[in-house]
């Protein structure tokens, strides 16, 4: 039984997706190119014109909502692909018999790459959170003679496994390399006269938010960056148990175009963040009550220079359970660190591996584009905030309060003195 024959055109920048010659197929890309909507359509097209299995991947895939199905279900009912059926998890072409499955790689790679042998085609989309582990593991799985595996991201640096894999390490004859942008839609008159005048605004006031979020470049990142971007977004793809304590980081607005943000966790994981502008000292103590459910129990960290010091006395006044923390002060460990800010900021890069964030775009900007460098005495100091927004910035404020969120300095240790009990 032939499948109803329905007319799908793709941008002509994806045609060498119908070359043979390719193993793999790398296509980056940032908003609005299109990459996977057309990988989308491709794959459909692909299953209409002969039995095949595919399998949707993604690094990080809590439950089927992380995945490509809603896509794949939302292009079947816009093109009328009546020979399509699916099930709550899997879509089934009724006409030549082909299978889509949707799976994640993080939880249990191995196990979970194990089911996917004997399939024809693998689409990877989000690659830029995939691991080196994952690559190496996946790579020879799909190797039915003829199968193919696609990777669509936007990459984050220039050294993310993706792109060390198959492009520069060294490049490899069997790899289909497309770069892409918006200006694939643009040509196509398919961008709002919104969405045009978002993008003018990011290229005249954020370029390089512009050139990541819209060129598909990646994000500047040196061997000062105290965190890499991979790790960030690995830790806001994450999920881990909520076992453990509620704590809360509060960074308060310093000037006018700053930020008040509160961050709360429950143990190791991001449970909720708020951010306010041009709020005053009263109003942010009010609305921080609102942000504990008014538990008094709940620990909060707030960052107790300059205003932050009003803050502190006034949730105090009112019975909350703070600890301030003058992140200008010395650090407890002052071998290492000058001053607490820097003792804090790798306290957060040694659980980074560990932690579960929320996905926020400023949180993973000012994460991974702080730097460092050593001081006069060989200690590590994270560079000041001032140097950070000369560098064309904006304040940190989300950073600083989630590395309050999950930074509590030791105790001091008792000093014990000889025939003292």
């Amino acid at each position: 039984m032939e499948a109803p024959k329905t007319t799908v055109q793709l941008p002509i920048e994806y045609a060498p997706l119908f070359n043979s010659w390719w193993r793999h197929a790398v296509i980056e890309g940032g908003r609005y190119s299109l990459k996977s909507h057309t990988v989308a359509r491709y794959c459909l097209l692909e299953a209409r014109r002969h039995k095949m299995r595919t399998a949707c991947l993604r690094q990080f895939q809590k439950n089927i909502s992380d995945s490509s199905y809603q896509l794949l279900l939302d292009l079947i009912d816009k093109y009328g692909f009546s020979d399509f059926t699916w099930t709550k998890d899997s879509i089934y072409n009724t006409a030549t018999g082909s299978e889509f499955l949707f799976k994640g790689l993080d939880r249990n790679v191995e196990t979970t790459i194990k089911s996917l042998e004997g399939v024809d085609l693998a689409w990877v989309d989000e690659a830029q959170t995939i691991t080196s582990k994952s690559i190496r593991i996946l790579t020879p799985t799909i190797r039915k003679p003829g199968s193919r595996i696609i990777w669509t991201l936007n990459r984050i640096t220039d050294i993310d496994p993706v792109i060390s894999y198959f492009i520069t390490d060294p490049p490899r004859r069997d790899v289909l390399h497309l770069e892409l942008d918006y200006r694939i839609a643009l040509k196509n008159g398919w961008l709002s006269d919104e969405i045009k005048y978002e993008i003018e605004m990011a290229r005249l006031n954020h370029p390089e938010d512009y050139a990541h979020d819209y060129l598909g470049k990646a994000i500047n990142q040196t061997e000062r960056n105290i965190i890499s971007a991979v790790r960030v977004m690995a830790a806001m793809g994450r999920k881990v148990d909520d076992e453990g304590a509620i704590e809360v980081g509060v960074d308060v607005a310093r000037l006018g175009n700053d930020r008040t943000v509160f961050v709360k966790r429950k143990g190791m994981r991001e449970a909720r963040r708020a951010s306010y502008t041009k709020k005053r000292t009263n109003e942010v103590c009010d609305l921080l009550e609102k942000f504990v459910d008014f538990d008094k129990s709940v620990l909060i960290k707030i960052d107790d220079t300059g205003v932050g010091g009003g803050v502190t006395d006034q949730m105090k006044e009112r019975g909350y359970n703070v600890m301030p923390i003058n992140f200008g002060a010395a650090a407890r460990d002052k071998n290492r660190y000058p001053n607490m800010i820097s003792e804090a900021w790798f306290y957060l890069q040694s659980i980074i591996d560990e932690i579960e964030l929320n996905e926020n775009k400023d949180l993973l900007t000012e994460l991974s584009n702080r730097e460092w460098k050593m001081d006069k005495q060989g200690r590590r100091q994270v560079e000041s905030k001032d140097d950070y927004k000369k560098r064309g910035y904006r304040s940190p404020d989300e950073a600083d309060a989630t590395i309050l969120c999950f930074y509590t300095p030791p105790k001091p240790k008792k000093v014990q003195y000889a025939g003292i009990r």
